[in-house]
């Protein structure tokens, strides 16, 4: 699956100046991980009346092996960062470090 990336959107850096920041790493992670859990849940959603039968053969697994490849799904998808989803989270997450930065004396 290859979803190109959305335009028109600029990142807001992690760091910003003249403020302690998040974490980076910290900050990334949690941001791909939000992202992988919502793309998830919509696929869940866009996979709910679909037949049981047609990818795994039907039966008793059907449903949770279904759900575990749409979590996988999201993963690729949030780590190909083709939505930006994770990128504003990422921005929301550094801006509420600097914030919170700012208020302590």
């Amino acid at each position: 699956m290859d979803v190109s990336p959305l335009r028109g959107h600029t990142p807001v850096p992690v760091t910003s100046p003249g403020s302690a920041a998040a974490p980076p790493d910290a900050a990334d992670r949690v941001a791909k991980e939000f992202e992988a859990m919502v793309v998830g849940q919509f696929m869940e959603a866009m996979f709910a009346g679909l037949d049981a039968g047609s990818t795994f053969g039907g039966g008793a697994a059907e449903k949770p092996w279904r759900s575990f490849m749409l979590q996988e799904y999201g993963k690729a998808i949030a780590e190909a960062g083709t939505l930006g989803i994770a990128d504003l989270v990422r921005e929301e997450v550094a801006r509420l470090y600097a914030a919170q930065r700012e208020d302590t004396p």
